[in-house]
């Protein structure tokens, strides 16, 4: 690695470190419109640890905030309850501007198998409270685990009242198996209005991404539980298969660079440790490939594998 891409990962793994000076002070920072309303998320869990996720986003905004801001401190507080009275933590994490100001608080130093409740502040605005869970130690003799999947969510397609329910269900973690949204054009005959043209730059994906997570009930199911994720073929284009592209209309493009803007915004939007950037976000614009897969252990009851079916693929068949 030489010095300027050990740089950049550097400056993408200590995102969430001690508060420092920046462009923008987060006391300084005044909005109308609620700055956290793409809501807030966990996961990528572990019996020690949990990775804490919100994107600054102003209602009725463009889908970014004002890129003039630049790199953003966010307050983050943790606590037993949902009160933030009991063992409460503090500290202040980075929203970078070159992740649509995505946050991605790597918290540590947790009790395994217990629940905590969380939510971050920015200037005169505080996010909704979530709660989420470390796992159980991978040698613990474990009775039960409540788990729901999900995958296949495509906007105008329907409403996400599943959500509602599975909310109700007291739930451990939540599977997301892929295609979290469709990059399409609008549909012929939506139930809800029609999303726009095909998905192929990192703006659209941005925006994308943004309607999808403007759904409440999805939102209230993020901040449950821990989401363990991973994409299918439509986070990027339908049915491709490593560098080979899929079909995304009559557009000609770069599907190299669209593959790479794709997994930028899987990343921005998805409770994922920095380690999923293998070689940072320059190397991911580079064609460097993205780490998702990999092993979860739920005490000794069980091992969840979490699969890649598309970056490593071979041509489909058909």
């Amino acid at each position: 690695m030489n010095s300027s891409s050990r740089r950049d990962w550097l400056r993408w793994s200590l995102a969430a470190a001690a508060p420092l000076t920046y462009a923008v002070a987060s006391a300084q920072a005044q909005f109308k419109h609620n700055p956290f309303s793409l809501g807030v998320a966990s996961g990528s869990p572990n019996h020690h640890s949990v990775v804490l996720w919100t994107r600054l986003m102003p209602e009725g905004g463009s889908g970014t905030l004002p890129s003039a801001l630049g790199d953003v401190s966010v307050t983050w507080e943790v606590a037993d309850d949902e009160h933030f009275k009991v063992n409460r933590r503090t500290g202040q994490v980075m929203a970078l501007a070159a992740l649509a100001h995505s946050v991605h608080l790597e918290l540590e130093g947790l009790q395994s198998d217990r629940w905590y409740f969380y939510r971050f502040q920015f200037g005169n605005a505080q996010s909704a409270i979530g709660r989420t869970r470390t796992l159980p130690h991978p040698e613990a003799m474990v009775q039960k685990l409540r788990v729901a999947y999900a995958s296949c969510q495509r906007w105008e397609h329907g409403y996400f009242s599943a959500y509602e329910h599975m909310a109700q269900e007291n739930l451990d973690m939540v599977l997301f198996l892929g295609d979290y949204i469709y990059e399409y054009a609008a549909a012929a005959n939506p139930v809800r209005l029609p999303t726009g043209g095909w998905v192929t730059s990192l703006s659209d994906y941005r925006n994308r991404y943004a309607l999808h997570k403007s759904e409440k009930s999805l939102q209230a199911m993020h901040a449950q539980c821990p989401w363990l994720v991973t994409w299918d073929d439509h986070e990027v284009s339908n049915d491709y298969a490593g560098w080979v592209r899929g079909f995304s209309g009559n557009i000609t493009f770069n599907f190299e660079a669209q593959r790479a803007q794709a997994y930028q915004a899987f990343y921005e939007h998805m409770p994922l440790r920095a380690s999923a950037l293998t070689r940072s976000l320059e190397g991911l614009a580079r064609g460097a490939e993205m780490r998702i897969y990999g092993q979860v252990a739920y005490g000794k009851l069980a091992n969840i594998y979490l699969l890649d079916d598309r970056q490593y693929r071979d041509r489909q068949v058909c």
